[in-house]
């Protein structure tokens, strides 16, 4: 092994530009880390934030190499670190540098990929799909015959939920661009509208005889949020778990929720994930390695071609979840 590695890196906050592929030393790791030779890195919607420092959670320092959710192969522990992790599989969440050759982190954030799983499906079923599942069960408590109404249907929370949401019985409408209505409806939308048509309220009314969305889960939020309180059914839910459209006005609840009895909520999946302690990971585990439930991924891409994706990821020109081959399969054969 060289001492070097290939590494995207940002020297300051700003544009996709900013992104530089470097030859630089490899890291080791500290005490309670492991080091990773990478697999693959998802683009997940907070490399783009803190990439232009749009993000006060997790902010990262500059320089800067994104890749919050990644996968790799053990291949050396810091102080303290249980000697078992070397040569595990696993996927890295909750910190940044996953778009390098190797990548340190703490050993609290490492998952074991589980077995049936390959290097792809191990990248991305810890995010999207956990996310999916608790939004709709723990937080949403969604039933047989529910309408449930996504936001970013094509997107990779959202085709996740449609799949998700189909198992447990509801009908699901999704809001995205027609040019990604195929994508959704292959991940089982059953009606489709253009989120860029202002009377969307009226079309969901009307696609469900007046009655509206029992669940509307909207991680867009920004300047036209209160419209979902109009496609809401009475005594329907609104979940917001993001704001990539800004944030949302403030509630102004006896205009907005009293004539609906309307329940508005956050989500956070790893609250979700401490209710239930993981009693959820079997059954979604079956689901994803029988093919019952497939992770919506769209595009692979190199590393090198990581600024052009953060820049289609802003443009909103991507579908599902995007991965960036780093090592790819052959970390096995080259650790």
């Amino acid at each position: 092994m060289t001492d070097t590695m290939k590494a995207m890196i940002a020297d300051e906050p700003g544009p996709p530009e900013n992104l530089e592929l470097r030859t630089v030393p490899i890291p080791e790791p500290g005490p309670g880390q492991v080091r990773l030779r990478v697999a693959y890195a998802a683009l997940n919607p907070l490399d783009t934030h803190a990439r232009a420092a749009r993000v006060a959670y997790m902010a990262p320092e500059f320089p800067f190499t994104p890749g919050i959710e990644f996968s790799g192969l053990v291949e050396a522990i810091g102080e303290g670190v249980d000697v078992s992790w070397l040569g595990k599989r696993v996927v890295s969440e909750k910190h940044w540098g996953g778009c390098a050759e190797y990548a340190t982190t703490p050993v609290d954030n490492l998952l074991p990929i589980p077995e049936g799983f390959d290097w792809i499906l191990g990248t991305v079923f810890h995010t999207c799909v956990y996310s999916a599942w608790h939004v709709l069960h723990t937080a949403g408590r969604v039933r047989s015959n529910d309408v449930v109404l996504l936001h970013s249907a094509a997107g990779a929370i959202g085709a996740m939920s449609s799949q998700i949401a189909k198992t447990a019985g509801a009908t699901v409408i999704g809001l995205c661009s027609p040019a990604k209505f195929d994508f959704a409806r292959a991940h089982g939308a059953d009606h489709l509208f253009s989120s860029s048509d202002p009377d969307w309220p009226t079309r969901v009314l009307e696609a469900t005889g007046g009655h509206g969305a029992d669940l509307v889960i909207d991680g867009i939020a920004g300047p036209e949020a209160p419209k979902n309180f109009e496609a809401a059914a009475p005594f329907g839910q609104v979940i917001y778990m993001g704001a990539v459209g800004g944030y949302a006005p403030p509630v102004d609840i006896s205009r907005e929720l009293y004539a609906k009895s309307i329940a508005v909520r956050g989500f956070m999946v790893y609250l979700g994930m401490a209710v239930t302690g993981g009693a959820e990971l079997g059954l979604i585990h079956d689901a994803l390695r029988t093919g019952r439930w497939k992770a919506p991924i769209s595009e692979i891409v190199e590393l090198e071609a990581t600024p052009e994706l953060h820049r289609r990821f802003e443009a909103r020109e991507l579908m599902g979840r995007n991965l960036i081959r780093v090592g790819g399969e052959i970390v096995e054969e080259s650790t």
